[in-house]
């Protein structure tokens, strides 16, 4: 796979986002991002746009009372649960909500499971990240949602894709990359790396989702924030693992990359069936 350097223009992956129409930054998004970002953040002016959404406010008091972030107090309002999880994690969890927003009217069975899966795999690499000791876990379950969102802008760009989508033209010998060049001359890394850009998400979350098959390159040529983009990675491969387990399908990257992946972000075979008996119990009881 080749390497991009983050802030390089993929004029390839671009012109396919333009012609696929990949999902504009959402206007609630933009000024979300503009507010948290701003020497003086106004939390007033945070709840106001999150609670001006209805759909939004009620996804976001679901998703912050799920085991994802483990608050020991329910949160019964937008502006409890900002005050609870901090402008940070709320503004990376109100872009994960968006983005399946986005895709509403993307359908079909390939597209429903896919949600369904990156969904889990996200609230499972979010649990994988505050075991491993890692503060931040919204940064890892937005990386986890993204991570594959070239996909379904792929679906609706091609008219054949679903068997990859399926995972049924996809294998050890057909790696899904080496399959998307060589239908697409195009891959759904570098179509998901654009559409992180252009929601505005963090260099370490792009980076990771560009590079997240491609374990063997090296990561000093990422940049400064290639570090921080490798363990999400990690923590993706190990993430795929536990809901692979529980699911029955495979994790293809976990037989080349499991034992770094657990390495790096030192999460023990003891700890991570742990982490997979609360998970399944967790996903058995939603």
């Amino acid at each position: 796979m080749e390497v991009i350097e983050s802030g390089v223009q993929d004029e390839g992956a671009e012109k396919l986002a333009l012609g696929a129409n990949i999902p504009p930054c959402p206007a609630i998004l933009t000024k979300l991002i503009r507010e948290t970002r701003a020497e003086e953040p106004d939390f007033r002016k945070v709840t106001q746009l999150v609670s001006g959404d209805v759909a939004l406010a009620s996804a976001c008091l679901t998703l912050v009372n799920s085991a994802l972030f483990g608050l020991c107090n329910k949160a019964t309002s937008v502006h409890q649960a900002i005050s609870l999880l901090g402008l940070d994690a709320t503004t990376q969890m109100v872009t994960g909500l968006l983005l399946k927003q986005a895709f509403n009217s993307s359908s079909g069975p390939g597209i429903e499971r896919y949600w369904k899966d990156s969904t889990a795999t996200a609230l499972v690499a979010a649990t994988v990240a505050r075991e491993s000791g890692r503060r931040d876990n919204a940064t890892p379950y937005t990386y986890a949602l993204f991570r594959d969102c070239g996909m379904p802008v792929m679906h609706g760009a091609f008219t054949i894709y679903d068997d990859i989508l399926d995972g049924t033209a996809v294998s050890a010998d057909s790696p899904i990359l080496e399959v998307e060049n060589m239908r697409y001359a195009m891959n759904h890394a570098r179509v998901g790396y654009q559409l992180a850009r252009t929601w505005h998400l963090s260099d370490e979350v792009c980076l990771a989702i560009l590079h997240h098959h491609d374990m063997a390159s090296d990561p000093d040529v990422w940049g400064q924030d290639g570090a921080d983009a490798v363990n999400l990675v990690a923590i993706g491969i190990i993430a795929d693992r536990i809901y692979g387990g529980i699911t029955g399908r495979e994790s293809p990257e976990w037989e080349t990359g499991g034992t770094w992946a657990m390495e790096l972000v030192e999460i023990s075979e003891e700890k991570l069936e742990e982490i997979a008996t609360r998970v399944k119990a967790h996903l058995n009881a939603s």
